[in-house]
Order: C-alpha cells, then sequence, then structure tokens
C-alpha cells in the first residue's frame, strides 16, 4: 500500500496537454448540466405542486398521486445554463435555444391546460422551419439507397426535412408512456451520435452531447422506479418529449447532412429505432381503424409487454437494451463494414415488417408468456391458488346474495303505507274528479294518479 500511494505521489500531469484539457472540459460541462437541472428539479417542483402542473391518474395512467410535470423545463434550463457559463459556442446555438423554447413554451401550455393537436403540430412545424432556415440544417441527400448513386433532394429538402422532424418528434412522444422510458431512449440515441462524433474526432458535438446526457441523467433520477421508488417522482410532459425527439433529430439530421457527413443519413434510423417502430406501427393501426393517428390508447409495445406480465423496470430494461442493439448494429454496420446504405435499408425495413407483424399478433405473445409463466410455477402452488380462487369466488356470491337480500329489507322497510286519513282524502279527491261540477286541477290529477299506480302494484 504504502508503495502505491508513493508511485501515485511521482504522478505528474501535463496541464498543457489539449486532449487533457479538454477531457477536463468535458467533465466540467458534464457536472454542470448534472448539478443544474437537480437543482432546478427540487426547485421546481413544489412550484408545480402549487399551481397544478401536474399529471393527475386517469384510466389510462399508472400513478395514484398528482405528479408534476416539470421534467422537461429542467432539462431546457439545464442546458441553458451550462451552455451560458461554458466559454465553447456550438454551431446555430442561438438557433436551437429559440427553437427548443418555442416547443417547451407550448408544451408548457399543454401540461398546464391542454392544446389541440393542430396548435402543437404547428409549433412543431414553426421550429423545423427555424431548424432549416436559420440554422441551414435539412436533408438534402439520403444516400445510395437505390443504389444508383446518391439521391439529391433538391427543392425538396425543406418540407422532407419538416416532415421528419415533426415526425422524430411525435415518436418519443409517444414512446413516452412507462416511467423512465422516454428518458433512456433518448438518452441511448445521445450516447449513439456522442460515440460517433468521438470517432469523427467531432469534439463540439460530443460536448453538446455529454451536456444534454447529463441533463438526462440527472431526470432519470426521479423519474425511474429505483432506490426503493414505487413510482416516478416528476415526468417529462409534452414539454420534455418534444424537447428531446427535437434535439435528437437536430443533432442526427446535422451530423448525417454535414459537409463531412459522420454517418450515413439511413444509420439515423437505426438510432432511433424503437420509438420509430412504435410510432409508425401505431399510426398505421389507427388509420386501418378509421381513427385519428394522435388518438391516445393502450396499444404502444410498452403497453403490450406490461400485459405479459412484465414489469415496468423490465419493460424499461428491455426495450432500452433493444434500442441499444440497434443503434450498435447501425453504426457498426455504417462506419466498421461499410455496408451499402441500401442493403442497411432492406434489414431495417425487415426488422420493421417483423415489428408490425409482431404487434399486429399480439395476443399469440401474450398467451405464451402467460402459458410459460404458469408453467414455471410449482403444482402446489397452483392448487393452492386455484383453490383460494374458487373460495374468494364463493364468498363474493355469498356477499352478492347477503347484499341484495339487506338491500330488498331496506326497500321493504321504506315502502309508503298511507293511514286512513290519507285514504279517506284520496277517495274523496278521486270521487270529487268524477263531479262534472268540480273544477278539475292538475294537483288533484297527479295525487290521484299516482295514489291508483300504488294501489294497483299492492293488489
Amino acid at each position: 500500500m504504502v508503495c502505491f500511494i508513493l508511485k501515485l505521489k511521482k504522478l505528474t500531469f501535463d496541464l498543457t496537454d489539449p486532449y487533457l484539457l479538454f477531457v477536463f472540459m468535458l467533465a466540467s460541462h458534464f457536472f454542470i448540466s448534472l448539478l443544474a437541472t437537480l437543482v432546478l428539479i427540487k426547485s421546481l417542483c413544489p412550484i408545480a405542486v402549487k399551481i397544478g402542473l401536474t399529471d393527475h391518474p386517469c384510466h389510462r395512467k399508472q400513478h395514484k398521486v398528482p405528479t408534476p410535470l416539470i421534467g422537461g423545463l429542467a432539462i431546457y434550463l439545464g442546458i441553458g445554463v451550462t451552455l451560458l457559463l461554458s466559454e465553447v459556442h456550438f454551431p446555430n446555438q442561438m438557433a436551437y435555444l429559440i427553437a427548443s423554447a418555442l416547443l417547451v413554451g407550448v408544451g408548457l401550455v399543454d401540461d398546464y391546460k391542454g392544446l389541440g393537436v393542430k396548435i402543437r403540430i404547428v409549433a412543431q412545424i414553426v421550429a423545423a422551419l427555424i431548424m432549416t432556415e436559420m440554422a441551414d440544417i435539412k436533408i438534402v441527400s439520403l444516400g445510395n439507397l437505390l443504389f444508383t448513386g446518391d439521391i439529391a433532394l433538391g427543392s425538396l429538402a425543406t418540407p422532407f426535412t419538416i416532415f421528419a422532424v415533426v415526425g422524430g418528434i411525435n415518436a418519443f412522444n409517444m414512446i413516452d408512456g412507462l416511467d423512465g422510458l422516454a428518458g433512456t431512449l433518448a438518452l441511448v440515441s445521445m450516447a449513439a451520435l456522442a460515440l460517433v462524433s468521438w470517432f469523427a474526432q467531432d469534439m463540439l458535438l460530443l460536448d453538446f452531447c455529454i451536456i444534454v446526457m447529463a441533463a438526462i441523467m440527472a431526470f432519470l433520477a426521479f423519474n425511474l422506479r429505483v432506490m426503493g421508488r414505487t413510482s416516478a417522482g416528476v415526468f417529462l410532459g409534452d414539454t420534455g418529449s418534444t424537447l428531446l425527439g427535437f434535439t435528437v433529430c437536430w443533432l442526427a439530421i446535422g451530423a448525417s447532412q454535414s459537409e463531412s457527413p459522420l454517418l450515413a443519413p439511413v444509420t439515423v434510423l437505426w438510432i432511433i429505432a424503437i420509438p420509430l417502430f412504435d410510432s409508425v406501427c401505431i399510426m398505421i393501426r389507427r388509420l386501418g381503424r378509421r381513427r385519428s393517428p394522435f388518438q391516445p390508447d393502450r396499444e404502444h409495445l410498452h403497453h403490450i409487454m406490461s400485459l405479459t406480465g412484465y414489469s415496468v423496470n423490465e419493460v424499461v430494461a428491455h426495450l432500452v437494451s433493444y434500442g441499444l442493439v440497434m443503434a450498435i448494429i447501425g453504426i457498426v454496420a455504417d462506419l466498421f463494414f461499410n455496408i451499402p446504405n441500401g442493403m442497411i435499408l432492406l434489414f431495417f425495413l425487415v426488422l420493421f415488417i417483423s415489428h408490425y407483424w409482431g404487434m399486429d399478433h399480439a395476443w399469440i405473445f401474450l398467451k405464451i408468456r402467460r402459458y410459460l409463466l404458469t408453467r414455471r410455477q410449482n403444482p402446489k402452488q397452483i392448487v393452492s391458488r386455484r383453490a383460494w380462487q374458487r373460495r374468494v369466488n364463493s364468498n363474493a356470491v355469498v356477499d352478492i346474495e347477503q347484499r341484495s337480500m339487506d338491500r330488498r329489507q331496506i326497500i321493504k322497510g321504506r315502502r309508503f303505507v298511507p293511514t286512513e286519513l290519507q285514504l279517506d282524502k284520496f277517495y274523496r279527491c278521486e270521487e270529487d274528479m268524477d263531479n262534472p261540477a268540480y273544477r278539475k286541477k292538475l294537483k288533484n290529477k297527479i295525487k290521484v294518479f299516482w295514489f291508483n299506480f300504488y294501489v294497483d302494484r299492492k293488489s
């Protein structure tokens, strides 16, 4: 031990080394973003509860108490504080902050009061226009998808980019259905982009990815079901899901459409594969049933996996693992094996069709999963469980019969029994009604009608 300490004392660091300085800069930006987002979440939670910026429980949701919807706002402010304190200025930094502020503002109003789909789509289109026109980040080429050379979009670059950005934003918005799911999938996409930027030695993109990843990690510390927590303490809301989707689209499109692209455009599909698979499949199924593609339901991939018996953490772990594997396959196939873009796209479409078929026949997997869970149990446990169910059902039948009998007795006790004076009054009123000289009153007619109705029921 003494020898190890003496060796550590002899170590010297060359603070003039550019690589070492860059590592220190990355570490400082990471911790600034992490701590800023943590402090902002702790500060904004009481305010959100006080003003009612919370997500209330309903039949489509699993949480039992109102939960603050300030995760997206805290992530945006944490990124902004880090960019403000850092001396590094990223390309198109102001355009990104303006477009993100628009999405965050509209998302906050939507989380607080609720907005229509059209208003949110318009805000997303405006943010995409800021990205294409102000920052000049567009999808100008799709790569060599048809083995005939690069497919240039030309004048269709702007509308195609807007369509892609709006689709990516809503893909992350729709996948936000379980605690920690949207945040961890966005973290996987950002980690994949950080890995690509590190391979390409694009230090500015790597630094920005690290800042966003730190903010997402701070949010996940309150959103994941860890450390004995049974439900999330903070939600992203539409504010956070749209912000994360827009950030991933901004960085991915910028990395694939620069003068020296870091990755092929088709590789972006692999980086956001799980949100893209889920959103496209659910929209096709809703349109096939003649419903709005933005109408909420519980038919997403994570909902179906929950029905098969997986817990929330197990569903998140499986989907994040699948997303990580898909991102690694896309990056390795593009950067290391130089597989043609057309082959990469073809393999992606095969996986998508398989996913769509599986979602369309999810009931088969539900039955198989439940059968396997039943087979794993001890036969004695199955017998005892069935006996307990029969006992519970028989007790329930007895309770229902007892309650119905008590109810009949209560109704019988409340039955109206007229006195002799009331009977004489009713009969006198009926005789008066038969007399033509008597002025017929509506009130007396009603009394006689209900009295005769009651006498008929008694007889």
